[in-house]
């Protein structure tokens, strides 16, 4: 998986609200497909040092295709209720201190845009 620290719009945004949630040690970073992920140091037997992904963050198409095709101020009030609700998934269900070999995996769908 090819990973790189340049973020879409998005991803941007959210990891701008969550990185402060999280240990400094952790970045976000995003692959080939949008995907987000809150990557650092990850404890495992004999590779103290191991960086992996604690969250990783993903919008169903149907999400994404909804942004796309959204009006500017549609555009925006999606993107808030997205980063409000996948914000608090994330503090709801993330221990740093129970990290293990999978990430916490989140997913942004349609339910999440339509409490709007």
């Amino acid at each position: 998986m090819t990973l790189t620290t340049s973020l879409n719009e998005f991803n941007k945004r959210f990891a701008d609200v969550m990185l402060p949630f999280f240990s400094a040690d952790i970045e976000a970073m995003e692959d080939a497909y949008g995907m987000l992920c809150f990557r650092g140091p990850i404890p495992v037997p004999n590779n103290p040092a191991h960086v992996g992904t604690h969250v990783a963050v993903t919008l169903e198409k149907e999400v994404t295709e909804a942004l796309a095709s959204a009006t500017p101020v549609v555009r925006e009030e999606i993107t808030q209720h997205l980063i409000d609700n996948l914000a608090w998934q994330i503090r709801i269900q993330y221990d740093p201190a129970k990290i293990g070999p999978y990430a916490l995996d989140i997913v942004g769908t349609m339910a999440s845009v339509t409490a709007r």
